[in-house]
């Protein structure tokens, strides 16, 4: 599940409107609307915000905004398997270090 799926579905299972998330943590309604339809990256700190308001493990909400962000880098890249298997060699290869 990506993170804007996750935020939408930690709110809706709250019983809460997109307004009363967005001044919890801080934004403009406008700005929350757009994280949750995924037209808007969150930064971090609305990520651990967003934990802390809902009282989720942020480093499990953080993987899904890492991921939504290597997904926006690399969407449009023909070759992005052969991308990812690199940088997961170079990660293998740094923990061997």
């Amino acid at each position: 599940m990506r993170f804007q799926k996750k935020i939408k579905e930690l709110r809706i299972r709250n019983s809460l409107l997109q307004r009363q998330v967005a001044a919890a943590i801080g934004v403009d309604a406008a700005v929350y609307c757009k994280l949750e339809k995924g037209d808007r990256l969150a930064s971090e700190v609305q990520v651990h915000s967003l934990a802390n308001f809902y009282n989720v493990d942020y480093n499990e909400l953080r993987k899904l905004w890492i991921v939504d962000k290597v997904h926006d880098i690399l969407e449009d890249e023909n070759n992005a398997y052969d991308i990812l298997s690199l940088v997961a060699e170079d990660i293998i290869e740094y923990k061997k270090r």
